[in-house]
């Protein structure tokens, strides 16, 4: 009676464990079989395929560096970049950049984003704070808010 109680619930235990340590050492010299692959590296032609990849792709990340001219202190203000502006924004900011400067010199406008309901612009001023981000919410070609952070 026992030594069939044992082999009943022995046999099929063992069997388990075995499997288990079977699976365990494959997954083990599946794991230095890769880490093996991983370190010598491609070679041959897909390698330097691969290598020519990702060359391109670190300089598709890095846009290329472009030269830009000095501006001497006599020469006249360079236009506002609006790259990503509304045209009807752009004439509504410069608008209030000539209404800002009746008592002093108007502000230099830097650059100019908009979307639909907002516009950005950063201005160059002539006092404490020279350089301020403003923002204003126009509807229907009208400022209704307007903030600045600088």
């Amino acid at each position: 009676m026992t030594l069939d109680l044992l082999l009943d619930l022995g046999l099929p235990g063992i069997v388990f464990l075995a499997l288990c340590f079977w699976l365990v050492r494959k997954a083990v010299r599946a794991a230095r079989t890769e880490r093996d692959l991983e370190g010598e590296g491609l070679q041959g032609k897909l390698a330097e395929e691969l290598r020519a990849a990702r060359a391109r792709a670190v300089a598709a990340q890095r846009p290329p560096l472009a030269a830009v001219e000095a501006v001497a202190p006599g020469d006249p203000a360079p236009a506002a970049d609006v790259r990503g502006a509304n045209p009807e924004h752009v004439w509504i900011v410069q608008e209030m950049a000539r209404e800002g400067g009746i008592g002093a010199a108007a502000p230099e406008i830097i650059w100019i984003r908009s979307n639909a309901s907002h516009a950005v612009w950063c201005e160059r001023r002539h006092g404490p704070s020279r350089e301020v981000i403003c923002v204003a919410r126009i509807e229907s070609g009208t400022v209704v808010e307007r903030w600045s952070f600088g």
